[in-house]
């Protein structure tokens, strides 16, 4: 499967999962052995995407290929794969339980498997709850993210990273699982969480690169069914 299938695949499955915003919300992915990358374009909601719909840009956020517009948060995707050589996808969405986990002055626990993923820290952007339109935004929104997988945008959404777009695609559902579960045991009284020591050796154990290719197979067939 080629790169922009992957990609408008990773769109659908991510709208197949609760992360459709009306037409908000994009994937991406680099260029093979040149500095572009694949790119949902706006105007389209995740599960409407295709594979010939996708854009290519350069990291300057100038489009190179492509019909239909240019998603305004391209420096999202950008600048972090300038400070970030092993990523090979970026997402941003705003699915509705990490969304709304975002506005909490919170840390994310591993009240559960998939909070585990997220051990010792998830990074909380809180410069803005504006859309990163601008490259300094975008290095902001990076050097925040740092090593991590993944990062809450206060009152605004969640971006995620990847070594592969399945990973990623993975992960971010996966991330708005953790935020919904922790939401959920706030209801039943005082949390109780797995030490981080611990959390790491889940991470291990259950998130390795097979299990996101096992998942990601899972979902496609969830998809196509």
């Amino acid at each position: 499967m080629d790169i922009p299938t992957k990609v408008a695949y990773a769109c659908n499955i991510l709208s197949m999962e609760g992360h459709t915003d009306t037409i908000y919300g994009h994937v991406s992915a680099r260029v093979e052995h040149a500095e572009q990358i694949w790119m949902k374009p706006a105007t389209l909601g995740l599960e409407e995407v295709r594979p010939h719909d996708m854009l290519t840009l350069d990291l300057d956020g100038t489009k190179l290929a492509g019909a239909l517009p240019r998603h305004a948060e391209f420096p999202i995707h950008t600048e972090v794969y300038r400070q970030r050589p092993e990523v090979q996808c970026v997402i941003h969405t705003h699915p509705p339980y990490a969304t709304a986990f975002s506005a909490v002055a919170a840390p994310l626990r591993p009240v559960n498997h998939e909070g585990a993923l997220f051990a010792p820290t998830l990074p909380r952007f809180t410069q803005t709850s504006d859309l990163i339109v601008t490259p300094a935004l975008g290095q902001a929104v990076a050097a925040t993210l740092g090593a991590s997988r993944a990062l809450l945008l206060k009152n605004h959404g969640i971006v995620v990273v990847g070594t592969s777009v399945e990973e990623a695609c993975v992960t971010a559902i996966l991330l708005e699982k953790a935020a919904h579960m922790q939401l959920l045991a706030r209801q039943y009284g005082e949390i109780e969480w797995t030490p981080d020591a611990e959390a790491l050796q889940k991470q291990a154990r259950i998130y390795h690169p097979e299990a996101f290719q096992q998942m990601w197979a899972y979902f496609l067939r969830k998809l196509q069914r």
